[in-house]
């Protein structure tokens, strides 16, 4: 399902690299359920309270049963000669990717422990705004999933490209 090699896009770009990360990573379903044993034993062990205890049982199910789609599925991803783009496992069908970024518009890319987050250049001399619009608004940075073996290998691409990657 997953392919790593150098295929000339049916687009006007080459892609340089193709690969497929979790949306979701799985330990979240572990620490979405720790919270709720935990809500549930001070539940029972200092309020008292049974019908608390399962009214957050059914919660906990309901909880994790809706994060299941978002572990389960796979983001698709392919670096091209131009930029980054991204596809959803549903999209499949229609078959576009949607743009992430171009390559001259990355100022920097900061590796993450599942992928890593970049950003744009930006033209704003008010410090706030530019803490603002780097760090809150999702048009001049964003966060991109990948596996470790594919993280090395995207962020060594970038890094050829004159990205600063630190």
């Amino acid at each position: 399902m997953e392919s790593k090699s150098s295929v000339a896009a049916s687009d006007e770009a080459q892609v340089l690299y193709r690969w497929s990360a979790r949306r979701v990573q799985p330990v979240v379903l572990l620490y979405v359920a720790a919270v709720f044993v935990g809500m549930m034993s001070i539940s029972h062990f200092v309020v008292h309270s049974a019908a608390t205890v399962k009214a957050l049982a059914l919660t906990v199910v309901g909880a994790i049963v809706s994060l299941v789609p978002a572990v389960a599925g796979r983001m698709e991803y392919r670096l091209t000669e131009q930029g980054l783009e991204q596809r959803s496992p549903g999209e499949k069908k229609s078959g576009g990717f949607k743009h992430v970024f171009q390559m001259d518009q990355l100022s920097r890319v900061v590796p993450k422990r599942h992928g890593f987050k970049y950003y744009k250049k930006l033209d704003e001399s008010n410090a706030v705004r530019r803490f603002w619009k780097l760090h809150f608004s999702d048009v001049y940075s964003g966060e991109v999933h990948a596996e470790a073996t594919d993280q090395e290998r995207v962020l060594e691409i970038l890094s050829l490209n004159g990205i600063r990657c630190r």
